[in-house]
Formats: structure tokens, sequence, C-alpha cells
């Protein structure tokens, strides 16, 4: 008896110390990463340094300012992002321009490397340097300096800026920002966030005084508001240095403003905000609920949060089974929970839907949550979602030592403006270790109840403004609530396919030849059935391996009758999934899988691309194999496929941005018919059957076929699978070749106008193009030009004449299917400025043909071109897409290397010599934008 009774006391004791023991680490503070050092200094300000060596002799920097739009007076709305603007324009070090041009000098690119944003409540400036210079990497940290307390605020800048930041304004009007306009007073209803969107007031931008700029700046500009965030290939002592001496003579104002976190008031009753725009191209409904933010500072906390993902990831899987049905409710949908402004989160339901469908839209999305509610979800796809879920946690931990500085920036960025925690990706994967298994189906289930209450509901609809389409009434909308709730719904049934990809293994083929290119790390195998195999191997990346293939052919070698079956046929196969399994089941087969594959037929070659991790390579080539030889048309992905299609042209004739593209492609092809615009009468073409008949004849012959793998990978590992899945291909060797439909632009000078939307908002795109002796040096030298000319084009139709907030130049020249360029000059603007821009745009062409460009143009193109190249060749996606090029136009590979010697023999002379080449003013299409009545 004493022997059971003790057992008995261990058996109700033990089990409570362990709970013990688990309440104590659960309530544990998540450590900051060891790998991040911190600081504050006595002024205020926060501190981050990281030493990251991805890219190599790059650092990432940020000046974080806690201050946005939300802070703004009444007759400061659109100060703050003005503020944000006029660091760019001159401060006490880097006097006018001076802080664009220094770093364009250092090969940084304006917009890329050197940028800044601002929202609600922050405003951020960015920038990447070159690390293997200190007195580069000193002096950026004076600009940093510089943005924080001496930007210079002449009056003169100011006024040039105005219009610069109008024509921002400008390029964000529309259906979108009109119903937007509509939406947000509803959705922050009685808040400062409703009145205080980041862009601004017109007028206020376009009149506002001086000093309601400088005191914007003067009162939130300042240390104890601020952080540096620094991360990259340096020396981590040097950074620190350079903060302290940099940031801590700055003041803090001596009567300073409280920076309150402004609220977003409870709101006891559904909201409803209806908005309709005659330019609107698609209907959609959204249901919002605004949440109150939960700490993320204990291992609990983090916890939770893997809950919340695997909730809203299951959930979605539901919704995309669903929307991949034939009549599906929705045409898209999906869950998310984030956090919605400084003081709010928000958990949403969001469904595209077809015209007319919103009320039944929102219905669907609230009974999926319903089910979800009364009967939970199942096991299975609990364990496939942890499975998943698991696999991404690794693979960021193998990639740890191979991140991408940016990723880190961001992070510490959340650290110091929403209080994320930062305990690192080895201390996250061991919270998933320990804790991802025993979270429960019980848990995820309650979310539903947790994240819609009965309260601060809010719903939101928007949909075109036409004939034929009814708006739904905030009565009918507040049923659709009632009618889920009361739906007799049944339990989801989770339907796994247990079944191969691939059920019988191939008969191998074998590597017949091999050549190795030492110089660029490349061999290439010719394999048995005549297929070519490309292997680049890297350790650029631990997890990662990257492949496309090609073959010649395309749209372009069937004839015009077979032309839409051919452009939907690669899309409707991706859709319908493979072999036995439809989409939905082949999704569910490789949950935990980091890999995919996609087929893609363009004009010249049918393809594929795709991606995984090494431990997936199997799986990597059955897919590949499989797209080969299993396609499938699946009659529900097809219905849905062209469901979306409708919705996208029925609507498409309502955006003029949209109009204006169109006209822009049937003029360069001269209407062309394989270069139309869909229509709805062009859908009635869509085949499925006979789509699936030409991607089988197209991909039944890998003979002609190239493939080419990039990554963490070893030529012996990767030649069995190969040997089996590649060299199994079948290969009636048959000459395969793509044709020149001669789709050529028209010659002279040929202009027209698109009148169409209600803004007044212009965009102008002018097109050069002629022959082209296609070489690499040839296209190098014309992408070199444009790049200089581009920054002459900014500084005169930006900088000077206050009249565009972005300037595009850039050279397309093609060596397939035929020798030939084209130059694409585009800007959005001010419509009533259009033709004035375009004269001045040319003016400053015609100037530098006649009278060249400046060295330091050249040398700023140069440095950037050399820097960008040294990075660019650390990144998988890089060689990938240059092994395409090279391979593709039939260029040997090692002239890669070649590239340095171009760049540096660039001249001002040579550009000169091309402008006046390449940019013909009697030969180029200019299409441009009006509103209606202009």
């Amino acid at each position: 008896m004493k022997q059971f009774r003790l057992f008995l006391l261990v058996l109700f004791v033990a089990p409570a110390i362990v709970f013990a023991q688990d309440n104590l680490e659960m309530r544990k503070t998540l450590p900051i990463d060891s790998a991040v050092q911190t600081g504050t200094l006595d002024n205020g300000l926060r501190y981050y340094i990281r030493v990251n060596h991805k890219p190599e002799h790059r650092a990432e920097l940020r000046l974080v300012v806690n201050a946005g739009s939300v802070l703004e007076d009444d007759d400061q709305q659109g100060l703050a992002h003005f503020d944000e603007h006029m660091a760019f324009d001159g401060t006490k070090n880097f006097p006018k321009l001076g802080i664009i041009n220094y770093l364009e000098s250092i090969g940084m690119k304006f917009g890329a490397d050197l940028n800044a944003s601002t929202s609600f409540d922050e405003t951020i400036y960015k920038m990447q340097i070159p690390t293997d210079s200190s007195a580069i990497v000193e002096k950026s940290f004076q600009v940093l300096e510089d943005w924080a307390h001496n930007v210079s605020y002449e009056d003169s800048a100011i006024d040039k800026e105005r219009g610069v930041v109008i024509e921002e304004w400008r390029l964000g009007r529309g259906a979108e920002a009109r119903m937007r306009d509509k939406q947000f007073p509803i959705l922050f209803k009685d808040s400062r966030y409703a009145v205080r969107l980041p862009i601004g007031k017109h007028d206020i931008i376009q009149d506002a005084p001086y000093d309601a700029l400088r005191r914007f700046y003067k009162t939130w500009y300042r240390p104890d508001l601020m952080a540096v965030v620094a991360v990259g290939d340096f020396d981590k002592a040097q950074i620190e240095k350079l903060i302290k001496s940099h940031f801590s003579g700055i003041t803090n104002p001596t009567h300073e403003k409280p920076r309150e976190e402004l609220p977003v008031p409870d709101t006891k009753d559904p909201l409803f905000a209806v908005a309709t725009d005659k330019e609107a191209t698609n209907s959609r409904v959204t249901v919002a609920f605004k949440l109150d933010i939960e700490p993320e500072h204990t291992v609990s906390d983090y916890r939770r949060n893997i809950i919340e993902e695997l909730y809203t990831t299951m959930l979605n899987d539901r919704l995309d089974e669903l929307a991949q049905k034939a009549n599906a409710p929705f045409l898209s949908a999906a869950s998310f929970k984030e956090r919605f402004v400084r003081t709010k989160a928000i958990y949403g339901m969001e469904a595209t839907v077809k015209d007319n469908g919103i009320v039944h839209g929102l219905e669907a999305i609230l009974t999926e949550a319903q089910r979800v509610k009364k009967f939970g979800f199942t096991q299975t796809e609990l364990d496939r979602e942890k499975k998943s879920l698991m696999s991404v946690i690794d693979q960021r931990y193998n990639e740890r030592d191979k991140t991408q500085s940016g990723l880190y920036v961001s992070e510490y960025i959340r650290n110091f403006l929403d209080k994320e925690a930062i305990p690192g990706i080895a201390f996250e994967r061991e919270i998933y270790q320990k804790y991802l298994d025993g979270i429960t189906l019980a848990e995820v289930n309650a979310l539903t109840e947790k994240w819609m209450p009965d309260k601060n509901c809010v719903v939101l609809a928007n949909a075109p403004e036409k004939t034929g389409l009814t708006v739904p009434t905030e009565g009918e909308l507040s049923d659709a609530f009632a009618k889920a709730a009361n739906a007799p719904v049944t339990a989801y049934v989770d339907q796994v396919l247990d079944q191969p990809l691939v059920a019988n293994i191939p008969t191998s083929g074998k590597v017949v030849s091999e050549k190795q290119i030492p110089e660029v790390g490349i061999t290439e195998w010719m394999l048995s059935n005549g297929a070519r195999v490309i292997l680049k191997p890297t350790d650029f990346k631990n997890d990662e391996i990257l492949f496309s293939s090609f073959s010649p052919g395309g749209t372009s070698s069937v004839p015009d009758a077979d032309f839409i079956p051919t452009n939907t046929a690669a899309s409707l196969v991706d859709e319908s999934g493979l072999g036995n399994f439809n989409l939905t089941e082949l999704q569910k087969t490789l949950a935990g899988k980091i890999v995919q594959v996609s087929p893609s037929i363009s004009d010249l070659y049918e393809e594929l691309s795709g991606s995984a991790a090494p431990k997936d390579m199997k799986t990597l080539f059955e897919l590949i194999y499989s797209y080969y030889t299993q396609p499938r048309i699946d009659s529900d992905a097809v219905a849905a496929y062209v469901e979306n299609m409708k919705t996208t042209v029925q609507n498409r004739s309502a955006n003029p941005q949209a109009v204006w593209q169109d006209t822009l492609q049937v003029t360069l092809s001269q209407n062309h018919m394989r270069e139309r615009p869909w229509t709805m009468d062009m859908l009635k073409k869509i085949d499925p059957q006979r789509s699936l008949a030409i991607y089988k004849q197209l991909y039944a012959d890998a003979s002609a076929t190239t493939f080419m793998f990039v990554g963490n990978f070893t030529p012996d590992g990767i030649k069995p699978f190969v040997e089996t899945y590649l060299g199994g291909l079948p290969a009636a060797k048959q000459a395969h070749a793509w044709k020149d439909l001669g789709i050529v632009p028209p010659k002279g000078v040929v202009e027209k106008g698109v009148h169409k939307g209600i803004e007044q908002k212009g965009i102008t795109a002018v097109i050069f193009s002629g022959s082209f002796d296609w070489t690499l040096k040839n296209n190098h030298d014309i992408s070199a030009m444009c790049s200089a000319l581009e920054i002459k084009l900014r500084e005169r139709l930006r900088s000077q004449e206050s009249g565009v907030y972005f300037v595009q130049f850039a050279a397309q020249p093609k060596h397939q299917p035929r020798d030939e360029y084209s130059i694409v000059l585009a800007f959005p603007s001010d419509p009533k400025r259009s033709d004035e821009l375009v004269k001045k745009a040319f003016e400053a062409l015609d100037s530098i043909k006649e009278f060249g460009i400046d060295s330091i143009y050249v040398e700023k193109v140069r440095t950037e071109e050399l820097l960008g190249r040294e990075k660019n060749l650390k990144e998988n996606k890089f060689w990938l897409g240059l092994l395409q090029t090279y391979y593709k136009n039939g260029m040997d590979p090692v002239h890669i290397l070649d590239y340095p010697v171009y760049a540096k023999a660039l001249t001002p002379q040579l550009i000169q010599e091309d402008a006046k080449k390449f940019i013909r003013d009697d030969n180029y299409v200019k299409v441009t934008l009006y509103p209606e009545g202009n």
C-alpha cells in the first residue's frame, strides 16, 4: 500500500513540477541575438551593429526616425514626406544635390541603393555603400548625421522640390486612391490616422510656408526618436566609433514635444465602407477586425506567433483549394494577421470576386471561418503545416551565414519601432524544435473566436462603377454575417493522394560527353538523348539550387489559329497539377519540401524554371520529369482560370494606364495579331484540350533542350538525378526552331495621344528603335549610354524642371529573332506639361549628341557597373540569368569575364557616338496618356 501511495504521489506531483518548469521557461524574456551589438547614447539615440558578409564589401545603413505623418499639425499634411525629400536637396556638408552626387560617385544608384520612405509612424533613410574604403564609410556616416540634424531647407530648394513631391502625389492617384479616400475615414474611425495619409494634401504641399516644413523637422528629428542601423562587411569597432562621434553631440530640444502613441478607438457595431469607381478593375470585399497589439517579449509570445502562423496558413490553404474549383464563390481569397498601425493589429479575410459577387464572396469567406470555428482544422492539416513551417525555419537556419544584410536591417528596424524581438535564427529554431510539435489543434482552432470578436469589425467593399453592376447595401453586407453563422456547414475533409510523383522510374540515359570551362566554373554535359546540361556549382547559398531549361520553338512555331491555345497552355497545365495529382493534391504532397517548378511558353522558347533545397533535389527532378511526361488539364482549374481572365479582361479598359499600355503595344507591333490585348472574343478561343495537345507536342522531345543548374551541389552528387530523370526523357531528335514572325515597330515618327481618365495624370513613353550589331561589347555600350543619359535626364526633368518624380531611360538590345534595339524614355507627369517635358528631354539628348557628356557621368556609370558586377557575381539568380542569355544566344560563357574590360573602356566620346547613332529624331514612337477632355 505504501508503494502504491508513493506511485500516486509521483504520478500527480511530477507533472506539476514539469508544468512549473514549462511555465518558467515560457515566461523567459527572449534574448537579443548575440551577433548584433546594440546600445543607447546619452541623448537617447539607439544603435544596432552587425557584421555580415552577404553581400561582401557592402554595408546597409539606415537612419530610422520614429516620426511620420500621424504627428503632423493640420497645416503640415504631407510635410513629413516633404521633409524626407528635402534631406536629399542639400545639407550642411553636402550642399544642394551633394548627397546624391556623392553616392553616385562611389557606385551607388539613386533609388535602388539610396532612398527613403515615410509612413504613418516613421521615416526611414537608407543607403547601401561599399566598405573597402574607410574614407567612404566615414563620409557615409556624415551623410547619416546630416540627415539627422543638418538639412539646409533653403527657400529655393523647397520651391524646386514642391513640384517633385506633387508628381509623386500625382503618381499615386487613381481609382484605388479615390476609393481609399472614402474608406480610410471609416477604417480608422475617430483616429488621427484617418486624416494623415503620408502623401498628404496637394494644396498644402503646393503652398505650405517654409517654416511649416522646418517646424516638423525641428520638432521630431531628434536623437531620442532615432536609431542608426548598420549591417555589413565591416569592422564593428570602427562603426561604433563612427556612430558615437557623429551622433553623441546632437541634442534634444529643451522643451521637446511628447511622442504620443495615437490610438485607433474601438467600435462596438460593425462599420461598412463601400466604395466604387468607374476606373476600378475588380470587385473585392474585406472583413477586418481591429485587435490590440500583443507583446513580443517572451518565449510564450513567440510560441503564440507560431500558432497564429499555423492558423493563417491552414486557412489560406483551404481558401486556395476552394478558389481552384469550378464556380468558386471567389477568384482568390486570403486570411492575414498583421500589425495595422503602431497601436493596432488587424485580422482580416479578403476575397477578390466576380462582378456582382461581393455578397456571395463575403458569405463564403465567413462560412470558411465558421467551419473552422465549429469543426476546427484536422490533425493531418496541422501536421502538414508544421512540417512545412519547420522546413522554412531549417532553411533560414542553414542560410544563417549567407543571409542578406537587408533582412537583418529590417528586423532591427522593427525592434526599434515595434519592439519586435530579435533573438536570432538559432534561438528561434530552438523554440520551433522544442514547442512546434506540442502545439495542439485546440490552441489553433481557438483563434477564430479570438480574432473575430463582436466588436471592432469593418467591412470594406470595392467595385467598378458601371452599368449592370449592383453595389451591395450595408444591410446586405450585414446579412452575410448572419447567413454564414447559420449556414449548414460540414466538417472539412482533408483529401490527400498517397502516391509517388513518378510511379515508374525512367530508364536512365548517360552523360556521353563533358566539357569544362574552368575560367567560370562551368561544366557542360551532353546526354545520350541529346539534351544538354549546364552546371554551375556555387557556395553563394547553403540551401539553394536554381534551375531553368529552354528549347527553341515557343508560340512562334505554331500557326496563328493555334496561338491562343499555345499562349495559355503553360498556365493551364501549371494550374492543373501533374499526373494523377490535381493542384491541391500536388501542393499537399509537396508539403515540407522546399521545391517548386513551373512551365512557361514564350514567343521563342518553351521553358521550365524552378528551385529547391539540396535535400529536395530528387523531388526537383521528379517535377521536371513530370512536367515533360505527365502534364494534365483539370476541368475545375480551367474554369477558374477562365473566370479570372474574364474578370480581368472585361474591366481592363476602365483603367487609363492599361489603355495607354495597350495602345503602346499595338502601335509598336503595327497591330500584329499576336500582340493584340485580350478581348472577350479572344477568350472564347481558349481550348483546353488543344492547349494540352500543343503542350505535349512542344515538350515531347528533350533532345533540343538545355538544362541549367546553379547552386549548392556537386557534379557527382547531381549526376545520378540528371542521368535518370533528364537522360530518361523522350527524345525524337527532331528539328526545333523558332520563327521570325515579322513583328517590327513602324518606321518614321509616330505620335499618339490616349485620352482616358479623370485624374490630371499623364504618362509619356518615347521608344527609339532600329537595327543593331549585336555583340557583347555593343550590348554593354548601349546600356551604359542609357544609364549615363538617365542621370542627365533625371537632373533636367526632376531637379531643374521639377516636372517628374522619376524618369526611365533604358536600352533593350535583342539578338533574336533579329538584331535590333529599342530605347525607352518614359515618365509620368502633369498632362499639361507632357509635351513640354518631352521637348526638354529631347533638348538634353540633342545637347549630348552635339556637345558630348562630362566625364563625371561616365565615372559614375563605370563605378556602378563594376561594383554591381562584383556583387552580382556572388548571386545564384544572376548567374542563372547570365547562362540563359549566353546559351540562348550561342555565346561562349568564358566571355562573361570580359565585362570589366568593356566597363573600363567606356568614354564620353563613345557615349556621344552611340547617342548620335541610336537616338534618332526621325524614327520613334511616342504615346502619351492625357485625361479625358484634354
